[in-house]
């Protein structure tokens, strides 16, 4: 009797059970053809046909009689976290085994017959549980004979073959060796795309950790066969006592700990392998060390973190169906502003954020929230780049944010500050203005991060590439990362601490830059990681109403420096600027080879070349010279001419009315620092003028001495002093008097 013959029989009643028993204990030789017309038969018998796209299946057929845990099921969830979407075909156990819905059932979660609710978990959750019985209502006619048999037969070969949804991708495992070559073929047969079927050599359906995996794979059409190890997903082998299963208590336990990245067994392996070489199946990674690390990554980071990611995925892909890469690849320009140079000044950079709200937090911003507003202000107070939080369901970000941001700022590097799994997302963040990304390692592998680097290379954009332990700062640095963030929060308890940064930073070498992150809301902490880090990136505390200004230190700027020893000085004390003066008429005038001299002793410390109502060439020449940090312009100077200055620009406003302080403003966008003189610039005279309410940073000079400056810094808030006559005893810099300033700056 051939097999289509003893299903329609058996289906019309026309068999005993004894006569079914009979038949399934016979030998039979099936060749593909006849599995393949037995299945599209009872396809054709389905009750329901649900559909899911691009959805792929990990199923076994049973059979191997050994003690064992729920890999498949355990790893369809992990998928589905990692944005895979699955359709997974099973049934409850015979034989009193447990099986994949025995699993789902102590776990809890229901399944149904209902096609439409099926639908909205798949598209909530990214997995579909499609429980045998109700699709498939003729194989109750098979119940009985099947379960007084108690051994394996052909109905085991038929289980992953009829999953309802029809997948074109699948992972088939299986404990007849024997067969792995007629399921391939059958498959082939069916129209599938790609199918790895799998035997473990200890006669495991999936792949094993004991030893060696026998693969069949069926690609395009194509059959190979080959074997797999435990160092294919660079893991070690385990005995097969240390991955066995048990009751059903014991299986509920182990995937619950697997699941929830708690696991401490080899059993965690087991499931993390199998899920690495669906990855591949899918085109997700290039190798299976790279898959298992994925797998790793998303069961060991925080719950919080994983729901970001998972919600992540399906997001993207839903933005890649509505809106294809090639729409909008062809109308991206590169970045021109400078992200990485922002931040590699001398001094600490501060990377101002612009946020609503955190998962941790809930609303953070004071009054209505203005991204453009709040991105203005940053840009004239400051700061070194403007991070943009993008991502909508948990941040109440927006890309839209960040896209109005770049369009009404001037020069300021945006960095877009979101949960970047896909390189969509890094061309996204450019067509809509970011110079930067952030790349999380506790989400990414080596791999990724590092085609991502790349990635965002090729449209001239830097990445913050964000650690938050040692373990994942070896990953990055085995990367091209440049620039590495430190996330003093912890993510499992939200707490923060900014003993983190101090722990990691001294494991980075000293050619990368280091931004510290989080948790640093006054000028204490940022006391706590200054000199460790080169920049910061604050979000709350900026937020909430804090000033960059009052975060970082009072820059402090000696001007009329001559000699190599008081050069070396300031840069020993921690003098943040030195003014060289290039002024012909001027007291403080240095020779070009003297200040040659000078800029060679220093490492250290920012070099600012004087000037005032001097030619444009000169000016620039000598900026190349001695390859000056920043260009003091003293005098009347424009914009214009300040456009054309060859190094950032420090902009000298001698003040006589407010308007002057009024005026000064339009320099802002166009300079690195306003300096706020009195009436005659460099003469050592007070400002006269009220410097209340100034709505943008400033540098202060005129009249600042040791007995006076704590009082100004207290009383004016500027962002900085420069010193030249107040440091001067008899025409010439005391040394002294430098120490004294610096000493009180320090407790400002």
């Amino acid at each position: 009797m051939k097999l289509r013959s003893f299903l329609m029989q058996s289906i019309a009643g026309e068999l005993s059970v004894e006569a079914q028993m009979n038949f399934l204990q016979q030998p039979l030789s099936i060749t593909p053809e006849e599995l393949a017309d037995v299945v599209q038969f009872l396809r054709r018998q389905m009750a329901l046909s649900p559909r899911f796209p691009h959805a792929i299946d990990v199923c076994g057929t049973g059979g191997s009689g050994l003690s064992r845990i729920n890999t498949s099921t355990i790893a369809a969830f992990i998928l589905a976290r990692l944005g895979v979407g699955v359709a997974k075909h099973g049934n409850r156990a015979a034989s009193g085994r447990f099986g994949s819905f025995d699993l789902l059932e102590s776990l809890g979660i229901e399944f149904t017959d209902t096609i439409a609710k099926i639908e909205k978990k798949y598209a909530a959750e990214g997995v579909a549980f499609l429980f045998a019985p109700f699709f498939h209502p003729v194989m109750k006619h098979f119940a009985d004979a099947r379960k007084r048999v108690g051994k394996p037969t052909f109905f085991n070969l038929l289980g992953p073959l009829l999953n309802p949804a029809s997948p074109t991708r699948q992972i088939i495992g299986t404990a007849f060796k024997d067969k792995m070559r007629l399921i391939a073929e059958t498959c082939r047969l069916l129209g599938k795309e790609k199918v790895y079927v799998v035997c473990g050599e200890d006669g495991l359906d999936e792949v094993t950790l004991t030893g060696r995996t026998f693969v069949t794979e069926l690609s395009h059409g194509r059959i190979t066969s080959y074997t797999l190890t435990p160092n294919n997903f660079g893991v070690q082998p385990a005995a097969f006592a240390e991955i066995q299963g048990g009751d059903g208590e014991k299986n509920t336990n182990i995937a619950r700990d697997i699941l929830a990245g708690t696991c401490t067994t080899r059993h965690r392996d087991l499931v993390l392998i199998n899920v690495a070489l669906a990855l591949q199946l899918v085109g997700r990674v290039q190798t299976l060390k790279e898959g298992y690390q994925m797998a790793l990554n998303v069961i060991e980071m925080p719950s919080i973190l994983r729901d970001i990611v998972v919600h992540k995925r399906r997001e993207v892909e839903q933005r890649k169906q509505k809106r294809p890469l090639a729409q909008f690849i062809k109308t991206i320009l590169p970045s021109t502003r400078n992200f990485a140079e922002a931040l590699s000044g001398k001094g600490l950079s501060v990377i101002a954020e612009v946020k609503k709200a955190s998962p941790s937090a809930g609303i953070i911003s004071l009054g209505q929230f203005s991204p453009v507003r709040i991105a203005k202000q940053y840009e004239r107070a400051g700061a070194s780049a403007i991070s943009v939080l993008c991502d909508t369901t948990f941040f109440s970000g927006s890309l839209t944010h960040l896209k109005r941001i770049a369009h009404n700022t001037i020069k300021t590097p945006l960095l877009c500050k979101d949960f970047i799994i896909d390189e969509y997302q890094i061309y996204e963040a450019r067509n809509h203005g970011a110079d930067a990304i952030l790349l999380i390692a506790a989400i990414l592998t080596q791999e990724q991060i590092t085609q991502f680097i790349t990635v965002a290379k090729s449209m001239n954009m830097a990445t913050l590439c964000e650690v938050h332990t040692l373990e994942e700062l070896k990953i990055v640095l085995k990367t091209p990362a440049t620039i590495i963030g430190i996330n003093n929060r912890d993510l499992h308890t939200f707490k923060v601490n900014l003993d983190t940064t101090k722990k990691i930073a001294k494991h980075i070498p000293g050619n990368k830059t280091i931004v510290s992150e989080s948790g640093l809301a006054s000028r204490v902490d940022v006391q706590q990681v200054s000199g460790i880090v080169n920049a910061i990136l604050v979000g709350t505390a900026l937020m909430k109403g804090a000033c960059i200004q009052n975060l970082t230190h009072i820059t402090f700027k000696v001007c009329g420096v001559k000699s190599v020893q008081e050069a070396k000085f300031c840069e020993h004390i921690g003098v943040d600027f030195i003014g060289l003066n290039f002024v012909p008429l001027s007291k403080r005038f240095v020779p070009l080879h003297t200040a040659a001299t000078i800029a060679r002793a220093v490492k250290k410390i920012a070099l600012v070349g004087i000037f005032q109502n001097q030619e444009l060439a000169v000016v620039n020449r000598i900026a190349k010279t001695l390859n000056l940090d920043y260009i003091q312009l003293s005098g009347d100077e424009s914009i214009s001419f300040v456009k054309r200055c060859s190094k950032p620009v420090i902009k000298a406003i001698s003040v006589k009315t407010k308007n002057d302080i009024n005026k000064a403003e339009a320099y802002l966008p166009h300079v690195a620092h306003i300096l706020l003189d009195g009436s005659t610039a460099g003469s050592g005279q007070s400002i006269t003028v009220s410097l209340k309410n100034i709505p943008y940073p400033f540098l202060l000079a005129g009249g600042v001495a040791p007995e006076n400056v704590k009082d100004i810094v207290q009383r004016i808030h500027p962002v900085g002093v420069d010193v030249a006559s107040g440091v001067e005893t008899n025409g010439k810099i005391d040394l002294k008097k430098i120490r004294s300033i610096r000493n009180q700056l320090n407790v400002c």
